[in-house]
């Protein structure tokens, strides 16, 4: 979404376009959605703008490894964005705001006297007001650590728990050949085996004082809203490791040539 030529509402008070007007947001990352609360304050000519529908709540959600691109749009100030777990690996970038859904004419009460006295052409698309962008990671990018470990045969790998780091975190070993080939490729059936062997390991795994890490927390409540049996359940014996694994970071079967399927 281009920005240039327009006055811009930011959240971290950065941009000197409106004087008065005020714009904060709140964004929370559950699982597979981002839930965000918007506020615009002393801000009449935008707030008419959201009441007319010329302008909607955004969240614009990216993830670079798999190219997903895609925005969320609300006319309630609490909105959702969601996605599934083949559409994302490693880093997710959601970014917060008001963006012009149709062309408009912005009004220069309100701004900083160097944008002039002449309305202001909008383009659709453009932003209004916007966020800071929130990082996070998926699930198994968060919970694995690849290290070497000399030993290891090409292709091997051991998956131990990290409580040194806080959290629930498994270090992923590997021969240092494949730990090169893994770093640079990033190979998802690796991945996803390794996330495997962990989530094989969570059963067992206590924290120190005695309460649920919060990964583990957030892992369990993802399964139980799908319906997966968890670690946690009165029916252990159906804690499938492997269901759980590929429910968080599913397999990717590329579409084969000429495939009709």
């Amino acid at each position: 979404m281009a920005e240039q030529g327009t006055p811009i509402l930011r959240a971290d008070g950065a941009s000197l376009d409106w004087t008065e007007a005020r714009y904060s947001v709140d964004v929370k990352i559950r699982g597979r959605q981002a839930i965000a609360t918007h506020a615009l304050h002393d801000a009449p000519q935008l707030e008419a703008l959201v009441a007319d529908g010329t302008a909607r709540w955004t969240l614009e959600i990216r993830c670079p490894r798999t190219l997903l691109a895609r925005s969320a749009h609300s006319n309630e100030s609490k909105m959702v964005a969601q996605w599934s777990a083949d559409e994302i690996s490693g880093e997710l970038y959601v970014t917060p705001g008001l963006v012009a859904v149709r062309p408009l004419l912005l009004g220069t009460e309100g701004l900083n006297e160097l944008w002039g006295e002449e309305p202001i052409g909008v383009a659709a698309g453009r932003w209004l007001a916007r966020g800071p962008i929130q990082r996070t990671e998926s699930l198994s990018a968060s919970l694995l650590t690849f290290e070497v470990k000399d030993g290891l045969r090409d292709g091997e790998m051991e998956v131990t728990p990290n409580p040194a780091s806080g959290d629930l975190r498994f270090t992923v070993w590997l021969s240092r050949k494949y730990h090169e080939y893994v770093s640079t490729e990033q190979p998802r059936d690796v991945q996803i085996a390794a996330l495997i062997a962990a989530m094989g390991r969570i059963p067992f795994i206590e924290s120190p004082d005695g309460d649920e890490y919060p990964t583990a927390a957030l892992i369990r409540s993802q399964l139980e809203d799908e319906g997966i049996p968890t670690w946690g359940d009165e029916a252990n014996s159906e804690f499938d490791p492997a269901r759980a694994a590929t429910a968080i970071e599913a397999f990717q079967i590329p579409v084969l040539s000429g495939d009709d399927e």
